[in-house]
């Protein structure tokens, strides 16, 4: 009995080789690529990049002690391996072990982990502690201008099953699913929730920080310019884009143009450098995989003029000059428009890239959108009234809604359903006219008071009024 199960545990060289290298690539299946759009192994700011370096050592680290014990232990399989059936049967010498080696395996141990320690603690003071502005000797240190930590922006971040609101202080801003930040500031975030656990995990830039209800927690970050310029071509070579390709403006609809332009939505995060994605990264209900959000670097002028257009939402006074609509349908015109809110007069252009009729013109001016889509503009703006939508969404500071994200120029921005689906006419209408199967378990389909009496459960079959609430939501620009 005993031969035949040696002789079972017998295998040929070639047996064993083509095992080891089916596991092999087995085990590469599971890999992903680095340059995913939500890869913590592709850092793109400061605080990413120490808890990036932090991993691999850990990683080296587990790499040296598996080929070190395993080496050993394959080594000791095969000196002191049986040399036959009868010597497999023999009781080897019995022994109480090796002081000397135990002895070494501790001071080693301690040793790793004092290795391991020293830079983790250092990772941790750094996630937690934006550096003092007057510490000259850390800023050197972690390459940082004093003005981008003095300068440093403020946004309070809620979660809400199961979308994100971003509030600037500072700026008397409010927002939703998309934070807006200039590359060269430092960005302090303050974290509360509404309701359950949530967690905020944003890879390339801040790592991961939870949302705990009744108390509030912090994390900052700074992202790195020359990382968000640099890419590869497609022969793996470095090359550094422009600063208008990796971060175009957020403010005029040039960065939702570039990303439209370039990619299929699947693919939308190869678009563009300054775009990253975030998640909420603790099980928080039916859609929790659908809460999702996007970070979009800016250049410090582009922040501004964002931060502008928002301060100025309320009360536009954007006119069109020369306004000519026949110009206005063609790809690559350039319109002219005055904007005299500052108390000068200022012009600024915007390009159309498709026909305007078709709504595929993501960065067209507000002014020139509702020419086109005058009648539908209006009494889609009547309709989100009637429909009870403002009791649920606040739009250029006004309504009284706080329960649903915060729709203020919400033409300009690149996604829709908290960053899940590009934000254009024909995803808008798929939300409008049933959210449930886009995100199921959604306040808008399942809230309170919400039933198949109310009027948005019975959209679906309502193609004007889809289209009409299209026309003024696409026009909040």
């Amino acid at each position: 009995m005993n031969k035949e199960i040696i002789k079972f545990f017998k295998f040929s060289k070639g047996t064993i080789l083509t095992s080891i290298i089916c596991w092999f690539f087995i085990f590469l299946g599971g890999c992903s690529r680095i340059d995913h759009k939500q890869s913590a192994l592709d850092p793109k700011g400061l605080v990413s990049q120490n808890q990036y370096d932090i991993f691999m050592l850990s990683v080296w680290i587990t790499i040296f002690l598996f080929c070190a014990v395993g080496g050993c232990l394959l080594f000791v399989l095969w000196k002191y391996r049986a040399k036959s059936p009868e010597e497999a049967m023999e009781v080897p010498p019995q022994s109480h072990g090796n002081s000397k080696i135990e002895a070494f395996l501790i001071v080693a141990s301690t040793v790793i982990l004092i290795i391991l320690a020293i830079p983790t603690l250092q990772g941790v003071v750094l996630m937690n502690r934006v550096p003092d502005p007057n510490d000259s000797e850390t800023l050197n240190k972690l390459n940082l201008d004093k003005s981008s930590i003095e300068d440093a922006i403020t946004v309070n971040v809620t979660g809400k099953r199961f979308f994100w609101v971003f509030e600037y202080p500072q700026f008397g801003i409010v927002t939703a699913n998309e934070l807006v930040f200039p590359a060269s500031k430092a960005i302090r975030v303050n974290l509360r929730t509404e309701d359950v656990i949530h967690s905020f995990w944003l890879p390339k830039l801040a790592g991961k920080m939870d949302l705990m209800p009744g108390q509030e927690n912090f994390l900052w970050f700074i992202a790195d310019q020359e990382k968000i310029l640099s890419k590869m071509d497609s022969d793996g070579n470095p090359i550094k884009s422009s600063i208008e390709d990796a971060m175009p403006p957020v403010f005029n609809g040039k960065m939702r143009e570039k990303i439209f332009a370039k990619q299929k939505f699947t693919d939308e995060f190869e678009a563009v450098g300054g775009l990253f994605y975030g998640q909420c990264a603790e099980y928080c209900g039916n859609s929790h995989a659908y809460m999702s959000f996007r970070a979009l670097a800016q250049t410090d002028e582009d922040f501004e003029s964002w931060v502008k257009k928002y301060q100025d939402a309320q009360n536009p006074n954007l006119q069109p000059l020369e306004y000519d609509p026949e110009k206005e349908y063609q790809s690559g015109t350039v319109v002219s428009f005055q904007d005299d809110s500052t108390g000068e007069t200022l012009t600024r252009e915007y390009t159309a890239t498709k026909s305007v009729n078709k709504g595929q013109a993501p960065n067209l001016s507000q002014a020139a959108w509702k020419k086109t889509h005058s009648d539908d503009y209006e009494i889609g703006k009547k309709l989100f009234s009637s429909l009870q939508c403002v009791q649920c969404h606040a739009i250029n500071r006004t309504g009284l809604g706080s329960k649903g994200p915060n729709l203020t120029l919400f033409g300009i921005r690149t996604s829709l359903a908290a960053g899940w689906m590009r934000n254009d006419e024909e995803n808008l209408s798929q939300w409008l006219k049933n959210s449930n199967d886009v995100k199921f378990g959604n306040l808008m389909w399942n809230g309170e008071g919400v039933d198949d009496s109310h009027p948005l459960r019975n959209l679906e079959d309502d193609d004007e009024k889809v289209n009409q609430l299209i026309a003024y939501l696409l026009g909040l620009k």
